[in-house]
């Protein structure tokens, strides 16, 4: 009866992440660098805020666009953070940044058109192309240049059937960070060829090495981007569900069309914690910003000390991507082994696409001495290996 799930079903694999978290349930004493989510819980004032507003009767159907308090407080926030004016219609709340992904890109998408992927990518993206009729195509990336993206590759990529370019920056899973001359170059392109731009920035507030920058704000952007966001990595409020979205007025229209047929609208309960969110004091959310960079920079420095592993300090997120080439040419037997021997989850790197195949992603979302003690247990597995190349 396989035959009666749809082709395009069938083409995606399962997610590694969670498999290796499934994994890693059969054995005792596991420290997991797996998952992207924050180990902070939400802080306690939210919570409380939340349920206070569920107890007085929000938990209702909101608009599909989304809780007119929460949209209102959407545009202060962009503007006092990221000095960009919106209007109302411009902006969209989902469910979760994910939700804001596949509405754009149902949104925008016919059958077999093509989506430029930067990679090593969210494993997410080549999913919900697919879904969305369209057909992803991969720019890869080099660990040379620290995996930002050469412009002239884009360019080569475009095709007559090209109808989006995505951009993930801070990046999943590698930290790096698209300075501006690169999206000066991007943009250049997609307003030469016509395109729309995707810039996934969930990891936006987590930039390590100076002022954020968007491409959406680079002349004659603002009418071909769809800017994705979330409360989940910055907020610490991924089981919430909360999400937003903002783009030109004619784009966001189809995209809340689409979320509405596929989801209704956001969670009430979870859009009051997101505007209580906002309104909470902001510094304990930096404290939070700072913690990530700090662990970061501590499994850097520990990481480049071990013999065969090249890695570059990651510029955003909380992901640090060290490349094992000189240990071995398959990270999946390598992550594997790792899990069994010392009880250390990490993700393959194959897993976010061929540039990152002798790599593997490190999630820095434990307290500090539990990623000393992961330290520990990796340079003890690595200088087993010996640097041999398998």
């Amino acid at each position: 009866m396989k035959e009666k799930v749809s082709g395009s079903v069938r083409e995606i694999v399962p997610a590694v992440i969670r498999e290796m978290s499934l994994r890693a349930a059969a054995y005792d004493n596991v420290i997991s660098l797996g998952i992207g989510e924050p180990d902070f819980d939400t802080p306690p004032e939210i919570c409380r805020s939340a349920l206070k507003d569920a107890i007085d009767g929000y938990t209702h159907y909101t608009p599909s666009r989304g809780d007119d308090d929460l949209i209102e407080a959407l545009r202060r926030y962009i503007r006092n953070s990221r000095n960009i004016a919106l209007d109302p219609a411009q902006l969209a709340v989902t469910h979760g940044g994910m939700g804001a992904l596949i509405a754009g890109l149902r949104a925008i998408l016919d059958p077999g058109e093509e989506v430029i992927v930067i990679e090593p990518h969210f494993p997410s993206y080549r999913a919900q192309v697919i879904f969305a009729g369209g057909t992803p195509v991969y720019v890869p990336t080099d660990f040379g240049d620290r995996f930002v993206v050469r412009p002239e590759r884009v360019a080569r990529a475009i095709t007559p059937k090209t109808k989006a370019i995505i951009i993930n920056s801070p990046n999943n899973p590698t930290g790096a960070v698209v300075p501006g001359p690169v999206l000066d170059e991007v943009a250049h392109m997609a307003m030469d060829h016509d395109l729309l731009v995707i810039s996934d920035e969930v990891y936006d507030r987590l930039a390590f090495e100076g002022p954020y920058e968007s491409i959406y704000v680079r002349p004659g952007m603002a009418e071909r981007t769809l800017v994705v966001h979330s409360f989940s990595k910055s907020f610490a409020m991924t089981g919430w569900r909360i999400g937003y979205c903002y783009g030109p007025p004619w784009l966001m229209n189809e995209v809340v069309k689409v979320a509405t047929y596929f989801t209704s609208c956001p969670s009430n309960v979870g859009q009051r914690a997101a505007l209580a969110a906002l309104r909470a004091e902001s510094g304990q959310f930096e404290r939070m910003a700072r913690a990530f960079k700090d662990r970061c920079s501590l499994a850097y420095h520990r990481l480049k000390e071990m013999p065969g592993v090249r890695v570059h300090p990651p510029a955003g997120s909380f992901y640090i991507f060290p490349d094992l080439g000189e240990i071995t040419q398959d990270s999946t037997q390598f992550a594997l082994e790792l899990l069994d021997r010392e009880q250390v989850v990490v993700i393959p790197g194959s897993a976010f696409g061929p540039s990152g195949k002798t790599c593997i992603r490190i999630s820095c979302t434990v307290e500090t001495g539990l990623l000393a003690e992961a330290m520990d247990r990796i340079e003890r597995f690595v200088s087993r290996c010996g640097g041999r190349n398998s």
